[in-house]
C-alpha cells in the first residue's frame, strides 16, 4: 500500500498528492497539511483527466450474500458521503404502500397492521417498475404490485400429517416420564415430533415452526408475512418473477379462535427520501484507510504485545537475528486496523509506530436489508449519482445562458 505522503520537495518539505494526511495521536485526530505533489488543475477537462487516472473501486470482501465491503480511492469526503446518503435515501426498491381492509377482527388496529405490512421486505426488482407521476395516478402492472391475505383462526390448528406421524412414533417407542406430568411430556414430546417435521420436507414454512400451544389455553394462529399472496396483474407472470417477501418469518398479527383478516396491499416504488421502508441498505458506512509505518524496530516481547493484544490482525511476527534478537513485529494487514490506540498504553510501542490514515482511500461497508444485492446497489447509487451531476451541468448551462 503506498504511503499518504509523496516524495520530499527540492527544498526537503515533505508533499502529498492528497493535500495532508489524519495523524492518530492519543486524544484524537490531527489533519497535518502538507503541499499538493500536482499543481492546480488549469480548467475541468485536466481536472477531469486526472479524476479519470485516479478514482478506482475494488471489491475486497462478502461475507454474505447481503453484505459487501469495498475500498474507493481518488475521491474526498464529499464524493464518498454523497455516495453513501444515495444508497440510504436515493436508490429506488418496492414497498407496500396503500392497504385495502376488507375484515380485521384482530385486537391489531388496522393503522398498525398497514405500518407492519408497510415494513415488510418486497423482493422486487425496482427497475422494472414505473414510479406514480402523481398521487391520483391509477394503479397498473406497470407500476403496482397486489398481494392479498386472508387468514381465518379455526377452534382448533389445522391437522398436521407429518407431526401426528412422528408423534405416534414416539409414542411407540416406549417412551417413559421425565416429568411425572402428562401434559407436559405431551408438549415435550409435540416439540421433538415438531423439530423433526419441521426440518423434513417441510420446506414451504421457511424453515419457522409452528407456535406450540399449551394444554387447556385457547388456539392461537400466527400470520405471517409468507400469508402474504402476490396477485398477478396484466403480464407480470411473464415478465416477472415469483414477488414474495424477503423474509417469511415476519409476525403480523396474532389471531384466536373466530377471528378473521383479509385483505388487499399494494406495492409501489419510492425511495428512503419519502420513507425509511424503501431505504434498501440496513447501514451503509465508510472509514478511511489506515496507514501503518513502524518508525522503531519492535522486537520480542514487545512484538508478541502488539501482535496479540494491542492490536491483532494487524502485524505479524518474522523470525530475525538482529541484535541478538529472535523475533519482530511487521505490518501484514492495516485493513483490519480499528484505530483502536491501545498500543499507545505501551511507552516503547508509542514511540515506535505511527499511525495515520488517507484523505482520499475510503472503506464501504454495506448491508442490504434483502431486496437488492448490494453490488447492484452500489451499481444504482453511481447512476443515481452522475444524474445528479447531469442536472447540475445542464442548470449551469441554462444559467449561463440567461
Amino acid at each position: 500500500m503506498a504511503p499518504p505522503s509523496g516524495s520530499a520537495a527540492p527544498d526537503g518539505m515533505e508533499v502529498s498528492d492528497t493535500g495532508g494526511h489524519y495523524v492518530v495521536k492519543e486524544n484524537g485526530l490531527e489533519f497535518r497539511h502538507m503541499p499538493s505533489s500536482e499543481p492546480t488543475p488549469v480548467d475541468g477537462a485536466e481536472f477531469l483527466s486526472r479524476f479519470k487516472k485516479k478514482f478506482e473501486v475494488n471489491v475486497l470482501e462478502r461475507p454474505t450474500e447481503n453484505e459487501l465491503v469495498f475500498e474507493m480511492l481518488g475521491v474526498d469526503v464529499s464524493f464518498a458521503n454523497a455516495l453513501r446518503r444515495i444508497m440510504l435515501s436515493d436508490v429506488p426498491t418496492v414497498a407496500i404502500e396503500h392497504v385495502y381492509m376488507w375484515n380485521n377482527s384482530s385486537i391489531v388496529h388496522d393503522e398498525v397492521l398497514a405500518h407492519r405490512l408497510g415494513l415488510v421486505p418486497i423482493a422486487a426488482d425496482p427497475r422494472l417498475f414505473d414510479d406514480f407521476e402523481a398521487d391520483d395516478d391509477d394503479p397498473t402492472d406497470r407500476n403496482t404490485i397486489v398481494f392479498r391475505l386472508s387468514v381465518t383462526c379455526g377452534k382448533a390448528p389445522p391437522k398436521d400429517t407429518a407431526m401426528d406421524e412422528t408423534v405416534q412414533a414416539a409414542e411407540g417407542d416406549g417412551h417413559t416420564s421425565m416429568t411425572g406430568n402428562a401434559g407436559l411430556d405431551q408438549v415435550a414430546m409435540e416439540a421433538s415430533a415438531l423439530h423433526r417435521a419441521t426440518n423434513v420436507g417441510h420446506a414451504d414454512r421457511g424453515g419457522v415452526a409452528h407456535i406450540l400451544e399449551t394444554p387447556g389455553r385457547p388456539y392461537t394462529r400466527h400470520v405471517y408475512s409468507r400469508d402474504l399472496d402476490w396477485v398477478p396483474q396484466g403480464d407480470q407472470v411473464e415478465r416477472l418473477e415469483s414477488i414474495r417477501p424477503v423474509h417469511e418469518d415476519i409476525l403480523l398479527a396474532k389471531l384466536r379462535p373466530g377471528q378473521v383478516l383479509e385483505l388487499e396491499a399494494h406495492a409501489r416504488r419510492g425511495t428512503g427520501r419519502d420513507h425509511a421502508k424503501y431505504s434498501p441498505v440496513a447501514t451503509a458506512s465508510y472509514r478511511l484507510m489506515p496507514h501503518i509505518e513502524i518508525l522503531k524496530p519492535i522486537y520480542d516481547e514487545d512484538a508478541d504485545q502488539l501482535t496479540n493484544l494491542y492490536e491483532p490482525g494487524v502485524f505479524i511476527i518474522v523470525p530475525t537475528t538482529e541484535g541478538g534478537h529472535t523475533r519482530k513485529a511487521q505490518v501484514s494487514n492495516p485493513y483490519a486496523c480499528t484505530m483502536s490506540r491501545n498500543f499507545m498504553r505501551h511507552p516503547v510501542l508509542k514511540e515506535s509506530i505511527r499511525m495515520t490514515r488517507i484523505p482520499n482511500h475510503f472503506i464501504f461497508q454495506v448491508e442490504s436489508v434483502g431486496m437488492m444485492p448490494p453490488a447492484v446497489i452500489l451499481t444504482e447509487a453511481l447512476r443515481v449519482l452522475q444524474r445528479k451531476c447531469s442536472s447540475v451541468i445542464r442548470l449551469a448551462d441554462e444559467h449561463a445562458m440567461d
